[in-house]
């Protein structure tokens, strides 16, 4: 399909409306005719309205994420053009976030992200504790494409921005009680104001909550039940009009019963021969599961921004430090028999610096520099038992521990040619070295291994304003994903190291508000070339039944597709949004070593996995005053086609982990009195009750599981605010 075509094909749907794009919206000035309000976003590490940013971005503000009834990052899957957000298998604190058919599904420590994920300007360096309740949030921001240039390393299929509220020097106070579907109860609340007059403010926010979960066991137990407790604290200081710095400290424990997984093996694989076949009672939210699964989330973070004015420029500083404790028992069999158990310890450190100049003039120029700085070190102890082991009691474990080294140095300058054209040039340095130890299954000793990496990430780009409402771009960039070790090697010989990865990214767009700013409409066609593409492969241990994976550079991809999002304000209380996302993703070459003298496979004709063909979302959304209060109400559909969430190497079985496509209805209708202190909310999630996959993987050829999203939910929301 050619890109002219895309593009009109894109730009037809999404005038029927757009994705709900409002991150930070700018004042108005002065009364003036309706209109799609102006978004500020720091995609660029600067202030700057969305429609002058020549890049992919979605945005949504509180109160966007509010009326959509948005409780973590994983809310969002589907409500954006070609990304996917999903839990990981046993891990409902992990993320699968994948952009444009590139990204990350697995908890392995050892295996960096495809997606960066930053909190409050830190880029959290794994993907395990990415995913967490909202509460308190200012905003988030989706950046589409390789972002190496201002985000660096693992962030080349995107970047997920997620931006908590600062404190403010007047006095706030608000709680939030939610009653919902499978015993859901949970508060959230906060308080905020000025500590030292025009100096100094404060604010403390938490949440509590308890859930039964949507998956019974056949021995009555609630599967996927959690007891959640978080909390956040924020000062802001401003001792001065030209700096300012906020310090930011957040927790959360995070105690659950653990995910049941449904056994989903074919017929020819090992588990159906110890007498488990597939499950076939027909309920998936019926677990078998054998084990006291459990799973436990414990966090820590500090954030320290702090921003100076110098006049023609501003230096900004980001420090940051987190410590994640989790352990997680899972059945992976999903049946009574003690099959395959995993028990997985871990322990995360990392800290990080980042110092930024930016200019700070109305001149032709505008620029950004900065340098970088990350240091992480993680521990894990994972232990398999079962009677894949020989017996129901033997067991084996793996012990891994790595520390590992970042350092980057960028710049990026945009230049005012000429009135309306503008020319963008960039770049990055990165450089990473990584020590390794590790004691594979069966070994009585460990070993350490140490290797380095490093890349340059170039973007150069331009951009013309043909009005004040009109601006097109094209942009070329790339990203690199760094090499690393197998934290899951069975022996020493499948430890690695491999090589780092990269993908350089070719893009057009167009960014637009017409009929008197009433319809925002802006698209965007692409195509990327992924290069030294890593891939976990699945085999057996020789003369054993102990599955192992490799990890190696297997070849190539090429990923190109559209998209576009459009928010039309129909009447002055009615708007309805829309996304479009189109995805045409396919190995050029997939040469899966198998090691241990096995040989090689070609796997090429696989399907990408996370990469469905399309993703479409549509939002209405109407808001009105009447004399008894504020009545908004918001209704969203989104459908994704068929997709692939894993696959076995060994099997090459494709419909096994097939995702069909699905569509899925959400809704919500609040009445907020006239005073503004309460606010009363319900809503719903799934309404038509939509059977969907959330993932289903193979643990080599031993078996399979699956792993189904939340059935129908129905709750009510009772908000007072100060």
């Amino acid at each position: 399909m050619k890109f002219s075509h895309w593009l009109k094909c894109g730009a037809a749907l999404a005038i029927v409306g757009a994705s709900p794009v409002m991150a930070q919206e700018a004042p108005a000035s002065e009364p003036q005719a309706a209109a799609v309000a102006d978004i500020v976003v720091t995609a660029q590490r600067r202030e700057q309205r969305l429609q002058d940013v020549p890049l992919a971005v979605s945005a949504f503000s509180m109160e966007s994420l509010e009326d959509g009834k948005v409780e973590s990052l994983l809310n969002l899957d589907g409500k954006v053009p070609n990304v996917v957000l999903a839990p990981v298998g046993a891990y409902p604190f992990a993320s699968a976030f994948y952009i444009r058919g590139l990204g990350y599904a697995d908890v392995e420590s050892s295996f960096e992200p495809s997606v960066g994920v930053e909190l409050d300007g830190v880029y959290l360096s794994r993907n395990v504790g990415a995913v967490q309740d909202f509460f308190d949030i200012g905003g988030v921001t989706i950046l589409r494409g390789p972002q190496g240039t201002l985000y660096g390393r693992n962030t080349i299929g995107g970047v997920v921005s997620v931006q908590s509220r600062r404190p403010s020097f007047d006095f706030g106070a608000r709680a939030q009680a939610t009653f919902g579907s499978n015993g859901r109860q949970e508060l959230r609340a906060g308080v905020e104001g000025a500590l030292v007059e025009d100096k100094l403010a404060g604010k403390f926010s938490f949440l509590t909550k308890t859930y039964d979960g949507y998956i019974k066991n056949y021995d009555g137990r609630d599967m996927g039940a959690q007891d959640v407790t978080s909390m956040r604290g924020a000062l802001l200081w401003t001792p001065t009009a030209s700096f300012d710095a906020t310090l930011i400290v957040d927790y959360t424990k995070d105690k659950g019963t653990g995910t049941a997984f449904e056994n989903a093996s074919l017929p020819s694989m090992v588990l159906p021969g110890f007498g488990e076949p597939a499950d076939t009672d027909g309920d998936p939210f019926l677990s078998h599961v054998g084990d006291d699964i459990f799973s436990d989330l414990e966090a820590l973070g500090v954030t320290l921004n702090a921003n100076w004015d110098l006049g023609p420029v501003k230096l900004t500083s980001i420090t940051g430090y987190r410590k994640t404790d989790t352990e997680v028992l899972s059945d992976f069999d999903g049946t009574p028999t003690p099959f395959m158990t995993v028990h997985r310890d871990e322990t995360h450190d990392q800290f990080s610096q980042e110092l930024r100049l930016a200019s700070n003039t109305d001149g032709p120029l505008t620029y950004v520099v900065g340098a970088y700085y990350m240091t992480q070190e993680y521990d894990i102890a994972t232990g398999q038992f079962g009677t894949v082991f020989g017996s129901p009691t033997a067991g084996s474990t793996i012990y891994t521990q790595q520390k590992a080294d970042s350092w980057a140095v960028f710049g990026q300058a945009d230049y005012e040619v000429l009135p309306g054209l503008t020319v963008t040039a960039g770049g990055r340095y990165s450089k990473e070295e990584k020590t390794f130890t590790t004691q594979p299954l069966f070994y009585p000793n460990a070993e350490t291994f140490e290797a380095s990496f490093d890349d340059f990430s170039p973007k150069v780009g331009v951009s013309y304003k043909w009005s004040d409402t009109l601006m097109t771009y094209a942009q070329y960039s790339r990203g690199f994903r760094a090499g690393g070790f197998n934290g899951r090697a069975g022996s020493f010989l499948a430890v690695g190291p491999y090589d780092s990865e990269t993908v350089d990214s070719y893009e057009v767009g167009v960014k637009s508000d017409l009929f008197n700013r009433r319809l925002r409409l802006n698209a965007a066609v692409f195509t990327s070339d992924y290069q030294d593409m890593q891939q976990s492969v699945q085999q057996l241990i020789p003369g054993t039944l102990i599955n192992q994976t490799l990890v190696s550079n297997v070849g190539a991809a090429t990923i190109s597709g559209f998209e576009a999002e459009a928010t039309a304000l129909l009447t002055d209380v009615f708007t309805i949004s829309a996304s479009v996302g189109y995805l045409d993703a396919s190995y050029d070459e997939f040469m899966a070593d198998l090691g241990d003298g096995l040989g090689v496979i070609d796997r090429t004709y696989l399907p990408m996995p996370y990469a469905p063909k399309w993703s479409n979302s549509v939002t209405f959304n109407y808001k009105d005053d009447f004399d008894f209060g504020r009545v908004t109400a918001q209704a969203s559909v989104r459908h994704m086609t068929d997709m692939y969430t894993s696959f076995s190497t060994l099997n090459a079985t494709t419909d096994l982990t097939m995702r069909q496509s699905n569509t899925v209805v959400d809704g919500s209708l609040s009445l907020e009195l006239p005073d503004g202190r309460w606010r009363v909310s319900l809503w719903g999630k799934n309404l038509t009750d939509e059977l969907v996959i959330n993932n289903t993987f193979g643990v080599g050829n031993l078996l399979a599981s699956r792993v189904y999203q939340p059935p129908r939910e129905i709750g009510v929301d009772l908000s007072l605010t100060f």
